[in-house]
Formats: C-alpha cells, sequence, structure tokens
C-alpha cells in the first residue's frame, strides 16, 4: 500500500525535473542566438520620421581684396569744365567785393556815428582824408571826432605838404611837344626828399590826433593820401595834353592823360602804373602848378579865361 504513493511522488520529481531541463535549454539556446536585425527606415518622402538631409558647410574661399581704382586722366572736356568754373567763382568773388565796397560807403553816407563799426569791418573800410581843395574832408572829421582847432591844424599840414612836393617836382621837370596841339611833362621821382616831407607831415599828424586816432588814420585813409600828394616823390609821372575837337558840335576839347608808375609795396621788383585819361573843357585847377610851362593852347582852358 505504501510502494504506490512513493512511486507517484518520483515520478512527479523527474517530470518536474524534466520540465526544468527543458526550460533551461530553451533559456540558454535563445541567450547564445544573434539578435534579430532591426528595420532601419530609408530615407524616403514616405517616411514619417525622415527629416532633411544634414547639411554639409561649403568650403569657405577666401575673397580678394578689391583692387584699387585708378583715377582716368582728365580729359579736355573736363578740364575745360574746371576752367569755366574757376572764371565764374573769380567774377562771384569780384562781385562780392564790390558789394562790400558798396555796403560800407553806403553805413559811412547814412549811419554816420548812430552805430560804431565793427573792428573787422574798419580794416575794409577806405575813405579820401581830403576833399578837392585838400582840406579834411567830412569823412575823416567825422570818424575820427575832430574839433575845429584839431581840423584847422590838419589843413595846414596838408596843403604845406602839397606845396611843397610841387615846388620839388617842378625842379627837374622836363617838357616835350610831339605835335602843335599837343604837350607832355615828364616829372621825375624824388624819393629822398619826398620820405623827408612825408616823415615831417606823419609827425604832425601823430602830435594832433594822438598815437590811437594816427593809426586809424593811416588804416583808412593812407592810401588815397599818398595818391593825393604824388606818393611822396617814388612816382616817374607824365602829364599829356592835346587840344581835339567835338565831334557832333566841332567844339575845341582838352584831352588829359595823367600817368604814375609807382614802386610796388608789395614787390619790390615790380611797378604798378596808375593812370587816368579825360577830355574837359575846363583845364583841372591840379595842373595850375606847371601853369609856367603850359602853352596858350592849355592855358585858354583854365576858368579864368
Amino acid at each position: 500500500m505504501l510502494d504506490a504513493p512513493i512511486g507517484k511522488q518520483a515520478i512527479g520529481v523527474l517530470v518536474g525535473s524534466a520540465l526544468l531541463v527543458v526550460c533551461a535549454v530553451a533559456v540558454s539556446w535563445r541567450l547564445a542566438a544573434p539578435p534579430a536585425p532591426v528595420a532601419v527606415p530609408t530615407a524616403g518622402p514616405s517616411s514619417a520620421l525622415s527629416g532633411p538631409p544634414p547639411r554639409v558647410p561649403a568650403p569657405t574661399v577666401a575673397k580678394r581684396p578689391p583692387a584699387a581704382s585708378v583715377p582716368a586722366a582728365p580729359t579736355a572736356a573736363a578740364a575745360s569744365g574746371l576752367e569755366r568754373k574757376a572764371f565764374r567763382l573769380e567774377m562771384e568773388n569780384a562781385q562780392l567785393r564790390r558789394r562790400l565796397d558798396d555796403m560800407l560807403n553806403w553805413i559811412l553816407a547814412n549811419v554816420r556815428g548812430t552805430y560804431p563799426l565793427p573792428e573787422s569791418q574798419m580794416a575794409n573800410l577806405k575813405i579820401d582824408p581830403v576833399d578837392k581843395d585838400m582840406a579834411v574832408s567830412a569823412d575823416l572829421a567825422q570818424l575820427l571826432r575832430l574839433n575845429e582847432k584839431e581840423i584847422e591844424r590838419l589843413d595846414t599840414a596838408f596843403l604845406g605838404t602839397r606845396s611843397v612836393l610841387q615846388e620839388l617836382g617842378s625842379e627837374n621837370i622836363a617838357v616835350q611837344q610831339p605835335a602843335d596841339n599837343q604837350l607832355v611833362l615828364n616829372i621825375p621821382p624824388y624819393p629822398e626828399q619826398g620820405q623827408a616831407v612825408r616823415d615831417e607831415l606823419y609827425e604832425e599828424l601823430k602830435k594832433t590826433l594822438g598815437p590811437a586816432r594816427f593809426d586809424r588814420f593811416l588804416q583808412v585813409a593812407e592810401p588815397a593820401l599818398e595818391a593825393r600828394l604824388d606818393y611822396f616823390g617814388q612816382a616817374d609821372r607824365t602829364v599829356e595834353f592835346e587840344t581835339v575837337q567835338d565831334a557832333a558840335s566841332g567844339d575845341s576839347q582838352l584831352f588829359v592823360r595823367d600817368e604814375r608808375v609807382v614802386p610796388s609795396k608789395a614787390d619790390p621788383l615790380r611797378q604798378d602804373i596808375v593812370a587816368f585819361e579825360q577830355i574837359v573843357t575846363e583845364l583841372p585847377e591840379e595842373y595850375y602848378a606847371y601853369w609856367n610851362w603850359l602853352p596858350d593852347y592849355v592855358t585858354r582852358f583854365a576858368r579864368s579865361n
């Protein structure tokens, strides 16, 4: 009775052992087998996981620096255009200078003593210090605020200086008569005597005006004063007189040409020529000083005749 259960138990143990062996073999076989290949999705438009192909950076190419541009040679047309532009600028500059002179003269004539001129404009202001009779001009008296005593002293100085210079110029005067109705007077320079007269006049002006007003006088009036006083003997002067007939009326007239050759202050090697020409029916008073050298056909145009 006892052998049957023991046999069943033994059979159960053997079956269990066999199952364990089978499972162990199956597991070892699975572990020893190579893994199944995994499908890799191919790149294509239908693949949901496909993306844009990776970008490959383009090879860097070194850029060459731009070649230096060489300016083209100016053509004849361009040169002509530059010349026209330079000429136009020069003309505009001349117009501006004339406008400046007109403005300063207008200020002097219309705003006397009302508004003082700026110092920068005073350097451009030029006035005539004397009138036709060599007396102090109204412009100079207004600008320097001269009183009656100062005006009297300056009048005496200007008139006396002109008389002395005329005497010096007449000492070596030369007379030529190229034609019957033509006379030429040549008054050679006398620089040393003229410089002495100039120094004496300027000393008198400085004592009368004082240093400040004397410097202002030289700044605005010296060029005009030199011209009125024959450049203090520095000029080689030639005066030509000729009687002519008026083409319309047939009346006799007097042609006068007054020329002065003056050494340039800017360049000692250069000479400036200042000349005036006029046709008159009355002899200008400034030539009365040369009365003794004038023939009858010139003196008959004098005012007294």
